[in-house]
């Protein structure tokens, strides 16, 4: 088995992650539509994640994809994922030294039409309307602007101030925020900002980042608008 060193970039081009992808089988023998494979000794499940420690050819692993039922013994085919450094989850109150999120993956080696259907759905948030009355930011767009036109913005670096609503760090090595500044357009009232900055709920920022459309991350994280390389201004 062959260790591959990627240096993996997340759309986010002010973060770049270097990581050990997990091992290619050298005894694998049977045409596969995934790269990778391992027997799963030991399953966690979460409330959107599956996590399993495979091992295979003296080297061991963990895995996470989205929510799928497995059972130790299994053999797991996955693709290329995602690898987090000392990653914590705060549902398991549990810090993996190293842990990959995978996009794709199947107990099948060679039928992508088999696919564990929960290894593509994304996990949508529940979004929350809040009473926000957000003054616009100079020179900036209100987020009923940014959905009435996403054409015009897609990206373009934009201006938006409004109040953080949600705040969920450590996630795919940047930290999500969803803001709203109280305007909205045909019931888009939310915006998800992905930053290394650090917020408190309730705080009313004005961040500036790329606009994105249709961005899948992998792992459940799917969004049709979303703002990236966000950082806070004054």
């Amino acid at each position: 088995m062959k260790l591959i060193h990627a240096i993996l970039s997340v759309i986010f081009v002010i973060i770049i992650t270097s990581c050990d992808n997990p091992k290619k089988s050298s005894n694998t023998k049977e045409i596969s539509d995934f790269d990778y494979n391992g027997t799963i000794k030991e399953v966690i499940q979460t409330s959107n994640y599956t996590y399993c420690f495979v091992t295979d050819d003296n080297n061991e692993h963990w895995i996470a994809i989205s929510k799928a039922d497995l059972k130790p013994g299994q053999t797991l085919y996955f693709n290329q994922g995602l690898e987090m450094i000392d990653f914590h989850s705060k549902e398991l109150d549990r810090t993996f030294p190293s842990v990959f999120f995978v996009q794709k993956a199947s107990t099948e080696p060679n039928s992508m039409s088999k696919l564990m259907p929960e290894t593509t759905k994304p996990v949508k948030p529940e979004i929350v309307k809040y009473n926000s009355n957000v003054e616009k930011a100079k020179d900036g767009i209100s987020i009923a602007e940014l959905y009435s036109n996403i054409k015009k913005y897609d990206g373009n670096v934009v201006k938006i101030r409004g109040k953080v609503t949600k705040f969920n760090g450590g996630i795919l090595g940047k930290n999500w925020i969803h803001i709203q500044d109280g305007t909205d357009y045909d019931g888009n009232f939310d915006l998800t900002v992905t930053t290394l900055e650090s917020v408190n709920v309730d705080a009313v920022v004005t961040f500036e980042g790329t606009i994105a459309t249709d961005k899948d991350f992998g792992a459940g994280y799917t969004y049709s608008v979303i703002m990236e390389q966000a950082v806070i201004i004054q």
